[in-house]
């Protein structure tokens, strides 16, 4: 529990700006009214919400310290996307997990490639284009082409083999389709 409430301090610190003791009040008070006249008095309570939030933001040009366009570093959205399914259907749930695993990939094929870029520079001789060549291209673990016949292994292509078997199937299909995107590796 204290999780979700340490996921859902941005709403709680947005309802805590926008509102006052007074409105809070009413908002204690609800259940507590004869359910006939609630209704009436939580339209009021999200109306006297609207005027103060009117107000307020014409009196304080300022934007909000929690929010991740006011602040200088890159935003998390693994992060994001967690704090996001606490409010959501189990339809968006699946969506923003899916969008959390994509992060994951397109993280891990930037290590990939940062890790690359540190092998270029500790064998400058390596010939790292040919680690790209489609590495996924039907060759078995012994370096046999899909028909048989032996493939000749280029420098890099184990390098890249062991590099490609770390990655999960999902991970693979998400570097395979970057790679057949127009521009990917050129």
């Amino acid at each position: 529990m204290a999780d979700k409430r340490e996921d859902a301090s941005n709403v709680m610190a947005f309802d805590a700006l926008y509102t006052t003791n007074q409105i809070q009040k009413l908002k204690v008070l609800l259940p507590y009214i004869e359910p006939s006249m609630q209704k009436h008095l939580a339209v009021y309570i999200k109306y006297m919400e609207l005027q103060y939030t009117i107000n307020f933001t014409k009196r304080h040009d300022a934007t909000l310290c929690g929010c991740g366009l006011s602040q200088p570093e890159k935003p998390d959205l693994r992060k994001l996307c967690k704090e996001l399914s606490l409010y959501s259907t189990p339809e968006e749930i699946r969506q923003l997990e899916q969008i959390q695993n994509m992060l994951q990939t397109l993280e891990t094929v930037q290590e990939m490639s940062q890790t690359m870029s540190a092998m270029q520079e500790i064998f400058p001789d390596m010939n790292m284009d040919s680690l790209f060549e489609n590495p996924l291209s039907g060759t078995g673990p012994s370096g046999d082409a899909a028909d048989g016949s032996e493939k000749p292994a280029s420098p890099g292509s184990s390098m890249m083999d062991m590099l490609m078997h770390m990655l999960t199937p999902e991970q693979r299909e998400m570097y395979e389709m970057f790679q057949q995107q127009p521009d990917g590796g050129q």
